[in-house]
């Protein structure tokens, strides 16, 4: 199945969403080092276990505990940002500048919405 974070990143495909769910520490600790050498930067294994942004647990990357996109979504009860009437909004755009990769599956949720909307437009007329 299919789990989409609150920025259109598909959750199930990425590394260490899969170690933790693997319950692997020797998987989270070569996510760590690979982190580490793509961001340039020292990343612990402990800020690599998630379980997913949207879930109710504790353990989410260390930038998705924190991320504006996540708080957004929450605060709006929505799936994810294509879902929103605002989207394309300053806090996605940001986002999406940076790590651009989830704007596709962000244009193919939002399609399907807008698909869904028309076929319930169509079947009330």
């Amino acid at each position: 199945m299919e789990l989409i974070a609150a920025c259109g990143i598909v959750c199930s495909e990425c590394s260490a969403y899969k170690a933790t769910q693997s319950n692997d520490p020797a998987a989270i600790e070569k996510v760590a080092q690979e982190w580490g050498q793509i961001f340039n930067a020292e990343v612990k294994p402990e800020s690599v276990w998630c379980d997913g942004c949207l879930s109710d647990s504790d353990r989410k990357c260390g930038n998705c505990a924190g991320c504006s996109v996540r708080r957004c979504v929450v605060g709006r009860g929505l799936a994810n940002c294509a879902e929103c009437d605002n989207y394309g909004c300053e806090t996605i755009t940001e986002f999406l500048e940076v790590c651009p990769e989830p704007k596709e599956k962000l244009a193919e949720i939002r399609a399907e919405k807008q698909g869904y909307k028309e076929k319930i437009w169509q079947n009330n007329s």
